[in-house]
């Protein structure tokens, strides 16, 4: 083109004028950061805390949910429970591996509000734009899914329906709509796309975390979905060295699907 500007700063430009709505994010200095040089120990360490954090949440959800069940509290209200207690011990997971493989200082940075104009812009004029986008992209995903491989059979029972207690919503609102989008951001655009870009750069980082926050989900059609997400998110991140719009977009498309699909 010519103009000097690369693939990753060419969003967000006020079209009247060309110019970036946001500065660019200077580059990032790893120098200091990784517990290893080496790729291998780097990648291994990557894969370990992915294991981790699917490990911690699979059995706080467990060792969190099979009692709430005993005492009978109601599927939907346990599970969201469950996961709520479990952000407990994941939360401060993640922030341990972005201490020891990371930088809690740029990860506290990201996580700024800044003016009121900014912070408008952060956690809702960009949120909005990517939940339209992404759900453009997971239309024609779907659409090019199911010529392939037939109706997805994707489980959308949470245990909690419009005809549950108005507690029971509400925990599922703040497990699914508020603490979810705050924890996987974190982890996934926070600490893992951070440890991949040291190694590989951006846009190797960018697509590499958004497979991995994909294969997390497991269910098939889910998969593509959530990469597809992952891309965007991991996208914003990098272009306005924020994770704020991510979780605020995360939140939109997950209250979304709770509202349309789950309950």
């Amino acid at each position: 083109m010519g103009d000097g500007i690369g693939p990753l700063t060419r969003a967000f430009v006020n079209f009247s004028n060309s110019k970036p709505v946001f500065p660019i994010s200077p580059p990032v200095d790893y120098s200091s950061e990784g517990l290893s040089e080496n790729k291998i120990a780097s990648w291994a360490i990557v894969l370990f805390s992915v294991l981790a954090y699917m490990g911690a949440t699979f059995v706080g959800l467990l060792l969190t949910m099979v009692p709430l069940l005993i005492i009978g509290v109601g599927e939907g209200a346990a599970l969201s429970i469950g996961f709520l207690l479990t952000q407990i011990v994941v939360i401060p997971m993640i922030l341990l591996f972005i201490y020891l493989d990371g930088s809690i200082a740029r990860t506290r940075d990201m996580m700024r509000f800044g003016p009121p104009k900014r912070a408008a812009i952060m956690v809702l004029g960009i949120p909005i734009i990517a939940l339209i986008v992404d759900n453009i992209l997971v239309f024609i995903y779907a659409i090019i899914f199911v010529l392939f491989f037939g109706e997805p059979g994707t489980n959308t029972d949470i245990g909690t329906t419009w005809e549950s207690s108005n507690l029971a919503i509400l925990l599922a609102f703040i497990s699914i709509c508020i603490m979810t989008p705050i924890s996987e951001e974190l982890f996934f655009r926070g600490y893992l796309l951070d440890s991949i870009s040291r190694m590989h750069g951006q846009w190797p980082a960018i697509l590499i975390s958004a497979v991995i926050f994909g294969l997390v989900h497991l269910d098939p059609f889910t998969i593509g979905m959530a990469t597809i997400g992952g891309v965007i998110y991991g996208w914003i991140r990098i272009r306005t060295g924020s994770l704020l719009p991510g979780i605020a977009a995360h939140a939109m498309w997950n209250t979304m699907a709770l509202v349309v699909t789950y309950l």
